[in-house]
């Protein structure tokens, strides 16, 4: 099998999409993460964009108080940053919240990567570098991911603001 080399990880013996080899720590052990990966994998929604927090507790299969709640305490996955906006929205990125998961064993680009794959888009080499310029390819593509563009145009919109 092949090493996979990030700057932060160093993976042989287990592939990062194995859900075995994730280890969610803290309040992460108590969500469903083959929910969450079922959902995530099968969706048309690009792991690298943004989704509300509506969004991510449907994906991780809790209320949005509870979400709320671990991100106050600072339990949860990380957000991104804040933005000015329509009732200033919470966003995550599906690739973080796996990473959250994993407890680092499947870091935001491994995930995307694992996405592409699912998804008919294989890599030449998984590499950090590689998934970058793929998704920046992806994203010069109009109309690719119909079913979010409203949502991610919105998202960039308020961020421009």
């Amino acid at each position: 099998m092949q090493t996979y080399i990030s700057s932060n990880y160093l993976f042989e013996e287990k592939e990062v999409g194995q859900l075995d080899s994730w280890t969610p720590e803290g309040i992460a052990k108590h969500v469903d993460i083959k929910h969450f990966y079922s959902i995530a994998m099968t969706t048309s929604l690009p792991p690298w964009r943004p989704i509300p927090s509506r969004l991510a507790a449907r994906f991780l299969g809790t209320s949005l108080q509870g979400l709320a709640n671990w991100r106050v305490r600072d339990l949860g996955p990380a957000t991104e940053p804040m933005r000015r906006g329509q009732g200033n929205r919470i966003y995550y990125r599906p690739d973080k919240i796996a990473e959250w998961l994993s407890g680092g064993k499947c870091s935001d680009w491994q995930f995307s990567a694992l996405w592409l794959q699912q998804m008919g888009m294989p890599l030449n080499v998984i590499s950090e570098d590689a998934v970058h310029d793929r998704i920046a390819q992806l994203e010069g593509v109009k109309n690719l991911f119909p079913a979010v563009n409203r949502l991610w145009r919105d998202f960039r919109e308020v961020e421009a603001s």
